[in-house]
């Protein structure tokens, strides 16, 4: 795989994220994504032996990764602001992004300790405001030599394994913190996938097969405690350039109570100059509208005409939607609006099924396209 240090753009980048997951009685009830890092523009392959045989033979060692080589870097590295660039600036599909500096300018701008590095809240990682919650760290490499190469090899690659996490312990604050590994590395799956393992359904959906990424649709059921169900809804956008504008759950019956109703999304960095963002404003941190109808219920920001930097669900990032009820659970329709292009489509889900009355209840609507299912690792 190229691996040419910039000015070129033929190298991957790696952007970085924190989770936590919380909540309910076993503490699993839903799964958040608290932190984002931009993306650090990656420089030499170093070849380790990490992933298996290291075969250089007939490879350019260090302007490539050779076949079977691991790139191992440590946290400084990682973390050098110097190198580390919007992700803004990059098709996440086609890995693609502006060649020379453009895509890693610093100027204009001075870093202080956080600056372009995983950004959370203090209050989101402090052991005693968030007992027995769980931490996973995730990274990924993307590539415009693996776009490429698939484009000219179909049926041959997976572009969609880019994407691992591993568990963490979170101690100290508020100052400083100690993230300690619990566990090894579970490769080639985005972190969203640990929690399938508590009860959780996780489903990878591609909207536009060879065109654009993927997204993933998560949701768990818990209760009822105290006569209420509490339905949890997690999006996590792997590499979809497109992003998500709007989610709608579909009633399956009748219109439900719903109380309790929630929204989250991860910090946004600010602007900074150069950033790739419209005007170098940063991406919006305004929470998403909710308006709930006798059909359905729908959290959406802002168009892409209205905004664009309005704080849709980019690449790299998962938003969580929940909600209380009364009312069991069913199998129903979400829909799933995009951002920059792209028509909505459905996706199976779970939603209160509120009984009535009424003689005949009315039946559910006749569900948009919907997409092929990526096949699960």
């Amino acid at each position: 795989m190229d691996w040419y240090a910039l000015p070129s753009n033929d190298h991957p980048v790696v952007p970085q994220n924190l989770y936590r997951m919380s909540g309910g009685a076993t503490n699993d009830e839903r799964f958040e994504q608290i932190g984002q890092s931009w993306m650090k523009h990656t420089f030499l392959a170093y070849e380790e032996f990490v992933c298996g045989t290291c075969n250089t033979n007939g490879c350019a060692t260090g302007t490539h990764l050779c076949p079977g080589c691991s790139d191992p870097y440590v946290s400084s590295l990682n973390g050098d602001q110097n190198s580390i660039g919007s992700r803004a600036w990059i098709n996440p599909f086609t890995g693609s992004f502006p060649s020379g500096n453009t895509a890693n300018n610093h100027n204009g701008h001075v870093h202080n300790g956080v600056s372009h590095r995983i950004l959370v809240e203090t209050s989101d990682v402090m052991p005693g405001g968030n007992p027995s919650a769980t931490y996973f760290g995730e990274a990924a490499y993307i590539s415009p030599h693996e776009y490429s190469w698939c484009q000219s090899h179909p049926g041959e690659c997976n572009m969609f394994n880019n994407f691992s996490y591993r568990q963490f312990s979170v101690s100290g604050g508020p100052t400083f913190f100690t993230f300690t590994p619990v566990s090894s590395t579970v490769r080639m799956q985005p972190a969203i996938e640990a929690w399938t393992a508590t009860g959780a359904t996780v489903n990878q959906i591609e909207p536009d097969p060879g065109n654009d990424g993927i997204f993933f649709i998560g949701y768990k059921v818990t209760g009822p405690s105290a006569g209420l169900w509490h339905y949890e809804y997690a999006l996590f956008n792997m590499n979809l350039d497109r992003a998500i504008q709007s989610f709608e759950i579909v009633f399956p019956v009748f219109q439900p109570s719903l109380t309790n109703i929630a929204f989250h999304a991860p910090p946004q960095h600010p602007g900074w100059a150069q950033d790739g963002t419209q005007g170098d404003a940063g991406y919006s941190s305004t929470p998403w509208s909710f308006n709930q109808t006798s059909y359905s219920a729908t959290w959406n920001c802002e168009t892409f005409a209205q905004n664009q930097n309005a704080n849709a669900i980019r690449w790299g990032t998962l938003y969580n939607f929940g909600f209380d009820s009364s009312a069991p659970p069913a199998i129903s329709i979400g829909n799933i609006g995009f951002f920059k292009t792209g028509s909505p489509i459905s996706v199976q889900i779970k939603a209160p099924a509120e009984s009535d009355t009424t003689p005949t209840p009315r039946p559910l609507p006749t569900p948009r396209a919907r997409p092929t299912p990526a096949l699960r690792r």
